[in-house]
């Protein structure tokens, strides 16, 4: 089973924390936005752009 974190980046006032915790376990994170967010540089976070 594929593990992932799914934040709503609009509203989240915790997606650093996130991030971290990610990281630390190896565990990718899907950050879901609809639009006006800066992309993270790390590999094991995906941004996803919804209208």
């Amino acid at each position: 089973m594929t593990r992932r974190i799914f934040i709503d980046a609009d509203a989240c006032p915790v997606k650093a924390e996130a991030e971290r915790v990610a990281t630390r376990h190896g565990i990718r994170m899907v950050l879901v936005s609809n639009g006006g967010i800066r992309p993270s540089q790390n590999p094991l976070v995906e941004s996803v752009f919804v209208a």
